[in-house]
């Protein structure tokens, strides 16, 4: 599915702190869902949403009104990305009727409704009255003169019949031809479901053959593996893509299954801290999960060292030694002690504060190998 804008994402009440989210929408359930992870979000706390960038639907920009919500924008760009060119030209009209409407900026949850309401429109191929008004002539649409002569038919000012057709409707042109309502407009927002929600699968892919396959499957069609489409750690898409093998992909959505919301969180921040890039690398990564810990509270080095001194001393000895120490200094070397890393999720350092990328030893009993 086509991205049609990006956003950014962070806590309300640091809207430029370390927690944060960069996001292209439409997201999947699992986007979604992995971008609330990196924003440690208190319940029921609503995300701060700065829009980025648009890669496509640009005359949206100085119309989306300040009640834009990450959810409704989702909602919207899913709508959006499944539109073909004609019902493009269709949302661009219904949206240039209600500019002309002159009510100020378009509430988020009325442009989904106008996404939702293309086909209630008609688009001719003109771009101005007199295109119009010949397309209406020509085609049936003005009785009066349909048993003209050719020669008469073409003193006809087209321009005139255009220019009452399209104020008599309500029509409207867009670049890309002329845009008519027909019937009454979908309500489809409140019909809506918006709360994120996990989805019925650990991986989402399609097949070679156009089709989508839930994983994990206890028996797999004989088919080839095409896209992710979605995957409960959406860092790893791209390695799965890369694997070609839906059988082994298969067995790790198997294993993700078994995993609870917290066991996944400290995963993903362990295949951040690494870097992983293939799937092999992150299956051997999961045999060690039990040795990393995940602090999501610390999103920095100057958090870090906050953590460490509010540890050590009380409060007011903590406001004292706030004006004295190097805070983001302090957590630097507190970092490096440790060998833990600043990811998306938070603080990660392994049990034995080895380096993230280490090999772990193989345990041994009284001097020996276990076997």
């Amino acid at each position: 599915m086509r991205k049609i804008l990006n956003v950014y994402l962070a806590r309300a009440n640091t809207p430029y702190g370390e927690a944060y989210a960069d996001l292209d929408l439409p997201a999947s359930p699992y986007e979604l869902l992995d971008a609330l992870d990196k924003l440690r979000l208190d319940e029921g706390e609503a995300p701060y949403l700065q829009i980025n960038e648009y890669y496509d639907f640009e005359g949206l920009a100085p119309l989306l009104s300040g009640d834009a919500g990450l959810y409704e924008l989702n909602a919207l760009t899913h709508q959006l990305a499944e539109l073909d060119e004609q019902q493009q030209i269709s949302f661009k009209g219904l949206i240039q009727m209600e500019v002309n409407k002159k009510q100020g900026l378009i509430p988020t949850s009325r442009l989904i409704d106008l996404a939702y309401s293309v086909d209630c429109c008609l688009v001719a191929d003109a771009l101005n009255d007199a295109q119009l008004g010949r397309f209406y002539a020509e085609n049936g649409f003005v009785l009066e003169v349909e048993q003209l002569p050719d020669k008469v038919f073409e003193l006809l000012d087209f321009e005139k019949i255009g220019r009452e057709a399209r104020i008599g409707e309500g029509g409207v042109f867009t670049e890309k031809g002329y845009v008519v309502q027909h019937t009454e407009l979908n309500e489809a927002f409140f019909a809506l479901d918006l709360t994120p929600h996990h989805p019925d699968y650990q991986i989402l892919l399609e097949s070679e053959d156009g089709s989508m396959l839930k994983l994990p499957q206890a028996k797999l069609p004989d088919t080839t593996l095409c896209r992710c489409l979605d995957c409960r750690i959406p860092q790893l898409m791209g390695s799965i893509e890369a694997s070609g093998s839906i059988a082994t992909v298969n067995e790790f959505a198997g294993r993700l299954s078994g995993m609870t919301d917290r066991e996944m969180l400290r995963y993903k921040a362990v295949l951040a801290a690494t870097k992983c890039g293939d799937l092999q690398s992150a299956v051997s990564l999961l045999d060690n999960l039990d040795h990393y810990m995940l602090d999501t509270k610390i999103s920095s080095p100057e958090s870090a060292a906050l953590a460490e001194l509010n540890f050590m001393v009380d409060s007011k000895d903590m406001e004292r030694l706030q004006r004295y120490v190097n805070m983001p200094a302090y957590g630097r070397d507190l970092l490096e002690h440790d060998n833990a890393v600043i990811t998306p999720y938070g603080h990660m350092a392994r049990d034995d504060f080895r380096p993230i990328l280490a090999p772990f030893e193989e345990p041994t009993l009284g001097g020996m190998e276990m076997l």
